[in-house]
């Protein structure tokens, strides 16, 4: 009798050709495998599944940047190259930066993608951190760069670049419209003593002057056009302004927050007997169409981050291991300021305490410190 065949395991036609074993690859050998690339590649590691994801971030804890937001600075020193600091570990984290992002000066952060400014060449590019990836834009007109914001990343269709000159001047790029760019509020600007911070907010650029009010621009690339409306008004006349910054220093930012926008003021005297009074103040736009404006004195469960190049507000409990405070205002500035000689400081809301958090190794005072946030 011949002996009976043995049957093979009957699999479902919906697993044929899709099932794979990657998924339950031993996280011991998974181990071994990510711990020879390199820390881009580990990034790229993460997205594959949820149980890569788990073993890369218990095990590589140090790549690139999925928990709080890190600090991208310059290191000290002639050459001195771009590294990020963690502010939850106190220390400067290893990572392989793109080559092409090596030269420049960052002055906007979108989504993984930096906005580098070359200013021996007055060029500029925008560079994706995970994949290398540079796109080249027209040098804008407003040269040297202070800042750049995106309305989105540089692979959506119609996004907007806006550029803010040092010298409180911004201009509006439209790839898809037009490969030139727009300078807009000119006039506008020279009422407020020239804008000083800008921000994508409600489809509409929101530009802050130096007198405190902020102004929102809607363009139209094609006709060259932009419509301007006032949200907020001015705390004090232009004409005060010297005044007023010879008695405090007055630094204030715009933040775009899930539909909010926040006016964040920092402000500290030095008075005769030396005595520092420091004090940080966050306002949020409560009506559009009203224009109210009202003072915080908390942001539950959220933290705030603020500098020259980059602010982002923060779910703290997105990031449980960061250890962020929530009703935190974290600034992050190039200064040394006698208040306090770092390039992070970090203020309660609730305590209405500043204090300042140490760099190890310092960082360059000859370029601004940027907040890179999560973006994956």
């Amino acid at each position: 009798m011949a002996s009976p065949q043995r049957r093979r395991p009957c699999i479902p036609q919906e697993r044929r050709g899709s099932a794979s074993a990657w998924p339950d690859l031993p996280p011991e050998l998974l181990e071994r495998i990510v711990a020879v690339l390199g820390p881009r590649d580990r990034v790229a590691v993460r997205l594959v599944c949820v149980s890569w994801r788990a073993c890369v971030r218990e095990r590589f804890p140090s790549d690139l940047p999925f928990e709080a937001p890190r600090l991208l600075l310059r290191r000290p020193g002639v050459g001195g190259g771009l590294a990020f600091f963690s502010l939850h570990r106190r220390k400067v984290l290893p990572f392989a930066l793109p080559a092409s992002v090596g030269a420049g000066r960052c002055c906007g952060h979108t989504g993984g993608w930096l906005a580098m400014a070359f200013d021996a060449d007055r060029s500029m590019a925008l560079c994706n951190l995970v994949t290398g990836q540079s796109v080249a834009v027209p040098p804008p007109p407003v040269f040297p760069v202070s800042k750049v914001v995106l309305s989105g990343p540089p692979t959506s269709p119609c996004w907007i670049a806006a550029a803010l000159g040092r010298t409180g001047t911004v201009a509006l790029l439209q790839p898809a419209v037009s490969g030139a760019w727009m300078t807009i509020g000119v006039e506008e600007g020279a009422r407020h003593g020239g804008f000083r911070d800008m921000a994508f907010w409600s489809g509409r650029l929101c530009a802050l002057g130096y007198d405190g009010a902020v102004l929102a621009f809607r363009g139209d690339l094609r006709a060259r056009a932009a419509a301007v409306s006032v949200l907020r008004e001015a705390d004090y006349p232009v004409d005060d302004l010297h005044g007023i910054w010879r008695r405090r220093r007055d630094r204030l930012y715009l933040v775009e927050s899930d539909g909010e926008l926040l006016v964040v003021r920092k402000l500290y005297r030095v008075w005769g007997n030396g005595a520092v009074d420091a004090q940080v103040e966050v306002q949020v736009l409560l009506s559009a169409g009203e224009r109210k404006w009202g003072l915080m004195d908390e942001t539950p469960g959220r933290a705030v981050f603020v500098g020259s190049v980059a602010s982002a507000v923060v779910a703290v409990e997105l990031y449980p291991a960061a250890g962020l405070r929530e009703s935190c205002v974290y600034l992050a500035q190039r200064e040394v300021e006698m208040l306090a000689p770092h390039a992070i400081c970090e203020y309660s809301m609730e305590e209405e305490e500043m204090r300042g958090v140490p760099i190890a190794g310092g960082h360059s005072a000859d370029v601004e410190p940027v907040w890179i946030t999560p973006f994956v």
